[in-house]
């Protein structure tokens, strides 16, 4: 693979546009050796052309080899033997374009990231030092232990170990401080209240895990109007979910939460590695061509140069001692887990250096046996970016090729028999029961399983743009983003996994529909087939191939689906609300539901229909209500009311249009009803277009290249090197999505307009519902393009992990007496929560009194003290880096472009390994490197 393609699938897509531009050298190279061939046509005769060209050039690189080389300095030099051709040619390439663009535009931002790290390694020395000196009080100390148990009687215990501390946070008697001797039992005393309790708390457990605990939000929807009018002030929290971190901070829940965050800092250093490594190799081989292509000596020079004088490549020679070391370690087979060499200084290298500390903190600090030790340090080692991979781990028996076989066997078939069974529709009778009643039925779960596909289509889209799709839905930090080829390969994407998990779906329906429709009948063939769904979803790993690579696939979307109905209750992520929006655009098939039930509970079925059931109308509005919950917390969790609440007003207007669909449907002729609906949905379709072109897609924005465009358009291609534009033909599908979504969105029109045979005709609702779905594949590309776009103004590739302890720690103090093991520390902190976030930003700093003392079971109260401290708070994710006071409508106008980064918290970061890293097991490896 050459260089050009490896460094394009290496590079982190959110900082794409800060590494050197390695394919604009190369054409710019082509340029300048015309120039150089042009040159010599004109200055040398024909009979000195053939004769003395070599014999010159030799001598050239003679010279240059014997010549003193060039000191490094503040300025490059250019050799003074030079043709005056080629000294414009360096001047232009290498001082110009080499240094002054490229090499000072990587620098820079490489001194940003080194920044950031130093100060998150800051943060995070100090909540280590801050849990150290917890546990270690915790350990020495031999103090009372309260027990809070459900109990009426108050019993003295003396010295009791702090490892039989209890605490019940949900006894009734909660408040009530009772102390027992320590022989007595407490479960004796209390058992029916012990086993109901160990009951309600395995229960908490695994809806935590899964993330389906419901929580309060974070500030509350009436916090806005206690902020003195500024909603723009709150806390964009990270994990509503731990509220619980505002109380008592124990070392069980310090441990884990810094167990995430450094994990996270770990891969962020990866990262940070991998642009640096790729920018280094990029440099040299532009330098090296430039001197094979003009025929000169400045790979060497400019080497040194850039050595003395830039912060990316002062770190070179430490660098290159570890991919020395590390190739040497690394088998042609099989890359070997190796342990990475640590600078004698942090001068030397600090991302090694801080890599090293980070290391430690992880095996030792947060591990209290050796078998955690092992398992964290064997965690590390498969997320370390890898120097060398072998070609055969993806390629030699790629599993994808088998997965989009049979995928694509299933498809093909199901989609045949699906095309079949529309033609039997559209050739019957209206009146017919295939027309009436199964069309409606099975032309639901068409909707459904269709925007699945076309989902995993938009996957593809994604993929081959470069936008980073997987981070913005499920947090994935892709640590096998290094210096490896084919680290982009579409193996390791699981497309061809999610084809083949959707195409049995489609398969089991199409073969129930088709039988469903020539024997006339929905019985029972209606339930085998959510039968089938349920089993799909539950069936274990070892039944179907390749099951037990879907099972966090089947997890997500049985969780995700559990917290789209219960919205209002749980944090909003990404998946969220992105689900949320997906399901709005079936209420087709939600309000076929209502039909299916009536179909077996009247004995008439000709009143199956939407123009006799209103619990139609009432399920279609629930997609556009379960929206209206998700913004209504989210404004609750940030405080902020832009946009937030004008989102909520949004979808009021969707349950608005469908309620009066529904009454318009059962009294069509009602003049009163068709005007209310006219009114309403032409606010709704209004509101929806305007939001999705401004809002969802950044679309309509002043821009100086892209007329009603952004600036960046990735699915636009690449911009011409030479003018920095974009091609015309392929920013036109911006123009027509845009066209098509206004157009979709005022589909209404035919139910205003058309007769009553149309409006209530099956054929009318499938034909507009299969629109919708076309709307809203179209909807999603640009969606995620345009959070991607924003991760990369923001250079984003993480998350920002909740921290156990405020952040700023101004001293700490050691009370008590030398003989006296009663001896306890007191650490004054800079804060006003427990719920600080690994996050560096310029928002304005907040005051607070705080100290902070650890009691004897380890949680952390807090005691006010009289002394002013600052805090810094994260910025909420619209509100532009410099935020000034003006007026309202110029912060929204403002706000407008980062608008849709708040429609959802920042999910839990998710790591990746490379694949083949995970086990010793060949066959593993390949499977893991299929998808």
């Amino acid at each position: 693979m050459k260089f050009g393609d490896h460094l394009n699938e290496s590079m982190i897509p959110e900082w794409k546009d800060k590494y050197v531009e390695y394919k604009v050298g190369k054409k710019k190279l082509k340029t300048f050796k015309q120039k150089l061939q042009n040159d010599i046509d004109e200055t040398t005769t024909d009979s000195l052309l053939n004769a003395s060209v070599s014999d010159s050039i030799e001598s050239t690189y003679i010279d240059q080899e014997n010549s003193t080389p060039v000191t490094p300095s503040h300025v490059y030099s250019i050799q003074k033997d030079y043709s005056p051709v080629k000294k414009k040619i360096v001047q232009e390439f290498v001082k110009d374009w080499l240094i002054g663009e490229q090499l000072n535009k990587c620098n820079d931002f490489y001194e940003e990231l080194i920044n950031d790290c130093r100060k998150k390694y800051n943060i995070l020395e100090n909540q280590i030092r801050f849990y150290n000196i917890q546990r270690h009080s915790i350990d020495n100390k031999k103090t009372r232990n309260l027990l809070i148990v459900s109990s009426s009687e108050s019993v003295d215990v003396e010295n009791t170990p702090i490892d039989s501390t209890i605490q019940h946070p949900y006894a009734p008697n909660r408040g009530r401080v009772i102390t027992l001797n320590g022989q007595q039992n407490v479960a004796n005393a209390n058992k029916n209240f012990a086993s109901h309790f160990l009951y309600f708390q395995k229960l908490k457990t695994i809806l935590k895990n899964n993330n389906l605990l419901p929580s309060l939000p974070a500030k509350g929807i009436t916090s806005y109007f206690h902020q003195n009018g500024r909603g723009s002030q709150g806390k964009e929290t990270f994990n509503a979910s731990e509220n619980d971190m505002l109380s008592e901070i124990t070392v069980e829940k310090a441990q884990k939460l810094l167990t995430e965050a450094i994990l996270e800092f770990y891969l962020f250093l990866q990262l940070v590695k991998t642009y640096r490594d790729l920018n280094l190799t990029g440099f040299r081989k532009i330098a090296k061509k430039f001197d094979k292509t003009c025929e000169t000596k400045e790979c060497l020079k400019f080497m040194n140069y850039a050595k003395e004088n830039y912060t990316i490549f002062s770190h070179i020679d430490p660098n290159i001692a570890l991919m020395t070391d590390r190739m040497k370690k690394t088998s042609t087979y099989q890359p070997l887990v190796f342990e990475d060499i640590t600078p004698e200084n942090e001068s030397d290298d600090p991302l090694l250096w801080w890599e090293s500390k980070v290391r430690g903190w992880y095996i030792k600090d947060l591990t209290n046996s050796l078998t955690e030790m092992k398992r964290n340090n064997d965690k590390l080692r498969k997320f370390g970016i890898q120097y060398s991979l072998n070609e055969r781990i993806i390629h030699r028996i790629n599993i994808s090729i088998l997965q989009m076989t049979i995928s694509g066997f299933f498809i093909g078939a199901a989609f045949s028999l699906i095309i079949y069974t529309l033609y039997l529709i559209f050739t019957s009778d209206d009146k017919a029961y295939i027309h009436r009643i199964l069309f409606p039925l099975w032309g639901g779960w068409y909707m459904v399983l269709l925007i699945s596909f076309l989902f995993i289509g938009n996957c593809f889209i994604w993929h081959r743009s470069g936008i980073n799709y997987r981070f913005i839905m499920f947090g994935e930090i892709q640590a096998r983003s290094g210096t490896q080829f084919f680290n982009n390969d579409f193996a390791t994407t699981k497309i061809s996994l999610k084809y083949y998990f959707i195409s049995l779906f489609i398969l089991a329906c199409s073969i129930l529909a088709i039988i469903s429709f020539q024997l006339e009948k929905l019985t029972p063939l209606g339930f085998i087939f959510p039968g089938i769904v349920i089993t799909l979803f539950l069936a274990p790993s070892w039944m179907i191939p390749f099951w037990d690579k879907l099972v966090e696939t089947r997890k997500w979307l049985f969780c995700s689906g559990i917290r789209l109905i219960f919205s209002g209750f749980y944090p909003v992520e990404f998946g969220d609300f992105f689900l949320g929006d997906i399901v709005c655009s079936l209420t087709y098939s939600i309000s076929d539901l209502a039909m299916f039930f009536c179909v077996y509970v009247r004995s008439d079925n000709a009143t199956c229909s939407s123009s006799h059931l209103r619990s139609m109308g009432v399920l279609g509005c629930l997609p556009s209500f379960w929206r209206f919950m998700q913004c209504l917390r989210r404004f609750a969790d940030s405080g902020d009311w832009f946009p937030h609440l004008l989102n909520a007003a949004k979808y009021t207007l969707g349950v608005a249009y469908n309620a009066t669909l529904c009454v318009y449907r059962i009294s069509p002729k009602s003049f009163h009803s068709r005007q209310i609906f006219i009114v309403f949905a032409t606010l709704n379709a209004t509101y929806t277009s305007i939001w999705d072109l401004v809002m969802d897609w950044s679309l309509l924005q002043p821009s100086q290249n892209n007329t009603f465009l952004r600036d960046d358009l990735y699915l636009a291609g690449k911009k011409n090197w030479k003018t920095g534009k974009y091609s015309n033909k392929r920013k036109s599908i911006y123009y027509f999505a845009m066209i098509w979504n206004v157009i979709v969105r005022f589909e209404w029109i035919v139910y205003a307009i058309a007769p009553q045979t149309i409006q209530q005709s099956a054929d009318t609702s499938f034909i507009l519902a299969t629109a919708e779905v076309l709307r809203r594949f179209v909807w999603i590309i640009f969606r995620v393009e345009n959070e991607h776009v924003a991760n990369v103004n923001l250079f984003r590739v993480s998350g920002t992990a909740p921290l156990p302890y405020p952040i700023n720690i101004t001293s700490i103090t050691p009370l008590g007496s030398s003989d006296s093991d009663e001896a306890t520390n007191i650490i004054v902190l800079e804060s006003n929560s427990g719920n600080d976030n690994l996050s560096v930003t310029n928002e304005p700093q907040q005051t607070s009194n705080r100290i902070n003392r650890f009691d004897t079971v380890g949680a952390v109260p807090n005691v006010d003290i009289t002394r002013e401290t600052r805090i810094e708070e994260p910025m909420p994710a619209y509100h532009p880096p410099l935020e000034r006071r003006t007026t309202t409508f110029g912060s929204i106008s403002k706000s407008i472009p980062w608008a849709h980064t708040s429609d959802f918290q920042r999910p839990s970061i998710v790591a990746t390994t490379l694949p083949g890293r995970d086990s010793d097991n060949e066959s593993e490896n390949e499977s893991i490197a299929s998808g």
